[in-house]
């Protein structure tokens, strides 16, 4: 997640995420929120869209789909690959927190959206991915909810929507769900992900799962994250997301189960085959050889208003208690200085900034510490008459890869670095 493999703010690399990898001629392939237009989490501009059931109730499908096609110049245009959305799941209450997402309470209606925006998506060489799979159709407690469905409820209403979109609309990509599906998670749904998905409906596709989803092998198995064994033998071929993939900073349990003679070899090479497929049929692989660089005009997107999308930002790796100069960063009112930090350690972090001020000290001057787009805190200094001062607040760094912004709303600092000193490490190995 927010790798600098690909473009910056995006929700995920796969396929060439290690340098041996990408040795052997593999990119990086890049994925990015969602249903409702790109999520560009470090400031770039993006177009949003109407939400799944506004685009529904149009009944327009050649409107959806002029739409997506222009989404998928947009999404061109930023080097993104693959969107995580047409969301397909089925409307069951109006106070569902998760509908905005999804399009409808009736199958067909899904399912023609769904290849209406992959069609538009299809036009111009990128695609989506179908979430969540399946019977994901409730908001609330989705990593721990067990559907409970019949064979015939779910092939007529919960799958009828994917299977059009596999079968019509040609789909690629597949997200699984955090719950279960009758017991089974669906992240290691050996019926879902194989023999309905791909024996059934053809599908030779990637699957891949939710961010930091659960896995179990059957219904008597507690789920747990790092049971990615039982993922590939249901062929869900990616996990999302891991920091260090090389070096297997998660913990699971793929090797071990290797090495004992649970998972076989041949399994792991057909998930591998079905991600290179996958990146081998995507744009990734064009810039890989250099047929398309990623110029693309996108209507209204005025690049010479500072727009532009910056595809190299340097990421600098911190230690703990290492400062970042920001001797260079533009603190006049409203601005806004943007830059990238990775970590060894995900968790609690003090971030203590040192700065300056001429005025005087009723004077206040916030500056709001933003990570990966999501506000944080704002530290408010008082003129301090030309001496350097410090403060300390605390953020949480659920990734390892972060982008960070300060906003200046009101200019007269002048700030000599940020540091980050670890206070408390996070492990989602237990969740």
């Amino acid at each position: 997640m927010n790798s600098p493999r690909v473009t910056p703010g995006t929700a995920a690399a796969f396929g060439g995420v290690s340098d041996r990898l990408n040795e052997l001629g593999i990119p990086a392939a890049c994925c990015a929120d969602g249903p409702s237009g790109i999520r560009m989490d470090i400031g770039t501009k993006a177009f949003a869209l109407p939400n799944g059931t506004l685009l529904a109730s149009t009944f327009n499908v050649q409107l959806v789909e002029d739409l997506f096609e222009m989404t998928g110049l947009e999404m061109r245009k930023n080097r993104v690959d693959t969107l995580l959305g047409p969301g397909m799941n089925i409307h069951r209450n109006p106070l569902n927190g998760r509908n905005f997402e999804y399009f409808s309470e009736d199958p067909h209606v899904t399912g023609k959206m769904a290849i209406a925006q992959l069609n538009g998506m299809h036009r111009v060489g990128v695609t989506g991915t179908l979430k969540h799979f399946s019977a994901n159709n409730q908001e609330a407690h989705r990593h721990d909810i067990d559907s409970i469905v019949s064979e015939r409820a779910l092939r007529e209403i919960y799958l009828k929507g994917f299977e059009m979109a596999v079968k019509e609309g040609k789909a690629t990509s597949i997200m699984t769900t955090y719950g279960a599906v009758n017991g089974v998670w669906t992240a290691g749904l050996y019926d879902q992900n194989t023999r309905i998905l791909r024996d059934e409906w053809g599908f030779d596709g990637i699957v891949m799962t939710d961010w930091w989803a659960k896995v179990n092998h059957h219904e008597d198995e507690p789920a747990n994250r790092q049971n990615t064994a039982a993922m590939v033998q249901s062929q869900n071929d990616l996990y999302m997301v891991v920091d260090r993939p090389d070096t297997n900073s998660f913990d699971d349990n793929t090797g071990a189960a290797l090495a004992e003679g649970l998972l076989t070899r041949g399994e792991l090479l057909r998930s591998a085959a079905n991600i290179c497929r996958f990146v081998l049929q995507s744009p990734a692989m064009e810039r890989e050889l250099g047929i398309h660089d990623g110029t693309v005009e996108v209507i209204g997107l005025d690049e010479e208003a500072g727009q532009a999308i910056d595809f190299d930002v340097t990421y600098r790796h911190l230690e703990s208690g290492e400062a970042v100069s920001l001797s260079d960063a533009d603190t006049s009112t409203g601005n806004t200085h943007v830059f990238a930090v990775s970590v060894d350690e995900t968790g609690t972090y003090d971030v203590t900034i040192t700065a300056k001020s001429d005025a005087g000290e009723l004077a206040q001057m916030p500056v709001t510490l933003f990570a990966n787009n999501i506000p944080g805190p704002t530290f408010t200094f008082n003129g301090t008459d030309g001496e350097w001062v410090t403060q300390t607040k605390q953020v949480f760094f659920l990734n390892q890869h972060n982008y960070l912004q300060l906003y200046f709303a009101l200019g007269g600092l002048d700030v000599k670095d940020i540091t980050f000193t670890l206070v408390d490490s996070f492990s989602m190995k237990n969740g």
